[in-house]
């Protein structure tokens, strides 16, 4: 039996109960949660912190421009746009990853009672077709470890720039990650301004040395939500 460390059973527990985790990752995560009694409680948590908060959370009808989104990302008349590259997409995904990370953020203040070893946030990047491909984890002092489960063969020699998406503003580079299996270790404090407010992050190709223009160039390689686990 596969086992997850806690970073990644945290980030996974944490999508699973938002329900952004989906499909057949869902599902071996959910076979994970029955044969490890670990995971189990570390989804029972998660759940414990967030469905009261959401109980208490009043319905909001959605604003026109997320139906306008919506219709955009499922609309056939673009099937040659993707949903992973261009301004546009950045934008997209920096609204729709903010309300996920603003409902996973609810749970700060309960999580931030766990155990000391614990990171200060993780955030499960995901491919667009939903397959977690990288783990991003904050730790005190000054470390950020960003952990590559599946490189991407096919753009080898060139640079994977790391991103962090604002709920306003322009993307802010973190860094370079090596596109190979194992951990890249960035340091950066907690309290650094290009991760304050920070919502999500984003992976995206570049030259070898990064972007040129301080802002993404290439196509989205994976995405995905901060979920605080503790207090800083």
């Amino acid at each position: 039996m596969r086992k997850l460390s806690a970073d990644l059973a945290h980030a996974l527990a944490g999508e699973y109960v938002v329900g952004t985790l989906r499909g057949g990752a869902r599902r071996r995560f959910e076979s994970l949660a029955r044969e490890d009694a670990a995971v189990a409680a570390i989804v029972r948590r998660w759940e414990a912190g967030l469905t009261p908060l959401a109980e208490r959370i009043a319905p909001v009808e959605p604003p026109a421009r997320v139906w306008r989104a919506i219709e955009q990302r499922i609309s056939a008349a673009r099937p040659a746009a993707s949903a992973h590259s261009g301004a546009g997409a950045w934008r997209a995904f920096g609204f729709l990853a903010g309300g996920i990370a603003s409902v996973l953020l609810a749970a700060f203040l309960w999580l931030s009672q766990g155990p000391r070893g614990e990171p200060l946030f993780v955030a499960v990047l995901n491919s667009a077709e939903a397959e977690p491909r990288m783990v991003v984890s904050m730790h005190q002092p000054d470390i950020l470890r960003v952990s590559v489960m599946r490189p991407w063969p096919k753009h080898e020699g060139r640079g994977l720039e790391l991103w962090v998406l604002p709920n306003e503003g322009a993307p802010r580079s973190l860094g370079m990650v090596n596109n190979a299996t194992g951990d890249t270790i960035i340091r950066i404090t907690s309290a650094d301004p290009r991760v304050r407010g920070a919502k999500a992050l984003a992976i995206s190709v570049e030259p070898p040395t990064g972007s040129p223009t301080r802002q993404p160039t290439g196509p989205v390689l994976c995405s995905g939500p901060i979920a605080p686990v503790r207090r800083a």
